[in-house]
């Protein structure tokens, strides 16, 4: 996976607040989780457990698509959500299955990457993938269509579409919230390529762990769990609670610690700055 660089976090400032967007409220929430691996298959988990709050709770819950085009593996076992008998088997499809038989959904799953052209259909984008080249190219496609409407008068406002993405190495990662589309929000939050457009240089290289020695080595036991937890937490304070005061977490299982990335314009112009 992918780990970000933690610029220094300011104390003692005034935060804005991200508020839920009002085309959300009472409306059937359309995601699409790309990749099902280590931290994909956790935070499958976790928006299951939301969905099904959410439920509880007398609404309507969501619609998840996930997308991976890999295959479960034996170093697969112990690491991510994944059984002996689900090897061989499509991991997308693998955990879609279970909860539709299992959990009363109606998700679906593609077995293959996903395609950037169908990002308009979704209003929650969340990204668990080892590939920044995957991230530059929702960055770049992000700017792209916000400049597009912002340019075409619309007599429809669209609906803001959000962006969270998760990502880690050994021991640290991080996840951040922001805007894929503005709509009408008064505020753009800065997605993780606005706040790190050094992604679309960067050369991660996604090779195969053939033993389960080999996966931890690149990502220790933990570090995936604590990045979707952090991620979840987030989505359950914006989908329950309807705001925000922080649109992300880093995170560091070896120090035990995790920092909020606060809503600031001051933080995010250090971003600029460290570019």
């Amino acid at each position: 996976m992918l780990t970000l660089p933690c610029v220094i976090l300011f104390r003692g400032i005034v935060m804005h607040k991200l508020k839920i967007p009002q085309q959300w409220l009472n409306k059937k929430l359309k995601i699409a989780l790309i990749g099902c691996g280590g931290t994909g298959s956790e935070m499958f988990d976790e928006l299951f457990r939301i969905h099904s709050l959410l439920i509880a709770l007398g609404g309507d819950g969501f619609v998840l698509t996930a997308f991976d085009p890999k295959t479960v593996t034996h170093a697969n076992i112990g690491r991510q959500r994944f059984w002996p008998c689900d090897v061989g088997f499509n991991k997308a499809e693998v955990l879609v299955s279970r909860v539709n038989n299992f959990g009363n959904t109606t998700w679906s799953f593609q077995n293959e990457d996903f395609d950037i052209e169908q990002v308009e259909e979704f209003n929650l984008i969340i990204t668990c993938v080892d590939s920044p080249d995957v991230r530059a190219a929702l960055g770049k496609k992000a700017s792209k269509l916000n400049q597009v409407k912002k340019s075409v008068h619309s007599r429809s406002i669209p609906s803001p579409t959000f962006w969270l993405d998760c990502g880690n190495d050994a021991s640290q990662g991080n996840t951040i919230l922001g805007h894929f589309l503005l709509g009408d929000a008064p505020l753009r939050i800065p997605n993780v390529y606005d706040l790190y457009p050094v992604l679309d240089s960067m050369d991660v290289k996604d090779e195969p762990s053939c033993s389960t020695l080999a996966a931890l080595e690149k990502q220790d036991y933990g570090i995936n769990r604590s990045v979707a937890r952090e991620a979840a937490n987030l989505l359950w304070q914006f989908l329950r609670h309807g705001s925000l005061t922080h649109h992300g977490s880093y995170i560091d299982i070896k120090a035990g610690t995790v920092t909020p990335l606060m809503i600031d314009e001051k933080i995010w112009k250090s971003f600029r700055e460290c570019a």
